[in-house]
């Protein structure tokens, strides 16, 4: 297959495949420094000690109205992301 074939397939995925295609590209390259990645953790561990957690329900509901094509930016504005306060 080649680059040009590549491409065409690419651009005839609905905006949700091609999201997903994304992340996983870009999860496959992605090696974080281990300063990073313990900062990550840490900040993780602190939001669950303050009790800032969402259900993994909930967190997957919320990505699929994230990734929805059926969802207008106007509509996506009336639920904020979550801000830990």
């Amino acid at each position: 297959m080649s680059i040009a074939e590549i491409r065409n397939a690419i651009d005839s995925l609905n905006p949700r495949d091609k999201a997903l295609l994304t992340a996983e590209l870009v999860a496959m390259n992605a090696e974080p420094e281990l300063g990073q990645l313990e900062k990550a953790l840490s900040r993780g561990v602190d939001d669950v000690d303050a009790g800032r957690v969402r259900e993994v329900e909930e967190v997957k509901n919320m990505i699929r109205g994230w990734t929805s094509k059926s969802r207008s930016p106007i509509a996506r504005s009336a639920f904020p992301a979550f801000v830990p306060s």
